[in-house]
């Protein structure tokens, strides 16, 4: 494993898998290495984060990313192998998937799960899936990735907005830039709990995640120290104060010109009064009043996820390539 606090390692380790990432998506927008460094070594008690490499000439040739549930699913483990786009076809990505299966298997996990970019439209054939089912990967769940291109038509922005209006006049929709206040984490903790359950992930059946305010407190910590800026819109139900409904928007630091949308989601109690439009719509509108030089929103939605699309596809969201998912099952010592 890679010794996060060597940073002439993990500096291959990240040019490694930003060159493996940015082949064929002219997109892609790398991270800085400090950002990802301190990503790295972020202190999460409920996830571990851990690196494996492959070394030739003494050089990074090949890495994996690995995610370490610790508090709830933790028959699960996470590994993305990413290979140096010159070194590729040499059985690097191979001995990777090994390494990774047995390090979930040292750990007593079962399942191995996998996430991928597949670039075009054609992702039943593309070579990253074929590896993978070549490894004894087995089809996950699929997600749209989409773009919005920057600025929204504000009078879509605004008829929108008040077609949501209309049908949550029980709710008020509140925008945050950084931290929310102290009083809406539990509820926001729980929703991100939920959301773990509820989006869509075909047959891989998932957890509640363990999320508090402590572990949210160290998320705002982490995205301050590498200069990122959360919007955070949160629909509260005006009579029990409930958090109803959430959606994150990530503004990376200068000089990108992306953001970054991260988790939508509307409580179970909830739904049928299109609060995932209205939380949407009322970031993206704080976002353009407060936000310059960005050109783009980049999200991923499950096919399935049928709501959800639509109120992309509303927006402008265009598909520009896949996310797969896939799971291989890890048998025990």
């Amino acid at each position: 494993m890679v010794d996060l606090q060597d940073d002439a390692v993990l500096q291959q380790v990240h040019d490694v898998m930003e060159r493996a990432k940015a082949l064929d998506r002219p997109w892609h927008e790398a991270v800085p290495y400090d950002e990802f460094a301190k990503q790295a070594r972020h202190d999460d008690p409920a996830e571990r984060t851990e690196f494996a490499a492959l070394f030739e000439d003494g050089r990074v040739v090949a890495a994996s990313e690995r995610w370490v549930p610790m508090e709830d699913n933790t028959h699960m483990f996470w590994g993305t192998v990413h290979v140096d786009p010159d070194h590729r076809r040499r059985g690097f990505g191979a001995e990777l998937v090994k390494a990774d299966a047995e390090r979930a298997r040292e750990l007593g996990r079962t399942t191995l799960l996998a996430e991928f970019f597949v670039p075009g439209d054609d992702v039943e054939s593309h070579p990253y899936r074929a590896f993978a089912l070549a490894q004894g990967f087995e089809p996950g769940w699929v997600e749209f990735a989409r773009h919005l291109a920057l600025p929204v038509e504000s009078d879509l922005l605004a008829e929108l907005g008040a077609s949501a209006a209309s049908a949550s006049r029980d709710y008020d929709v509140e925008v945050y830039a950084g931290r929310p206040p102290e009083q809406h984490l539990p509820g926001l903790c729980v929703l991100y709990g939920q959301l773990a359950v509820d989006a869509p992930t075909g047959d891989v059946a998932f957890e509640e995640e363990s999320v508090t305010p402590e572990r949210m407190a160290k998320w705002f910590d982490l995205e301050e120290s590498v200069g990122r800026t959360r919007l955070t819109a949160l629909a509260i139900h005006r009579d029990s104060g409930t958090v109803a409904a959430h959606s994150d928007l990530i503004v990376p630091a200068a000089p990108s010109r992306q953001v970054w949308q991260w988790g939508t989601f509307v409580h179970r109690e909830h739904r049928g009064h299109n609060l995932g439009t209205a939380v949407k719509v009322a970031n993206l509108e704080r976002l353009q009043r407060d936000v310059t030089h960005r050109t783009v929103v980049r999200t991923t939605n499950a096919d399935t996820n049928a709501h959800m699309v639509a109120i992309n596809d509303r927006l402008g969201f265009e598909i520009v390539e896949r996310l797969l998912a896939m799971t291989m099952p890890v048998s025990p010592r």
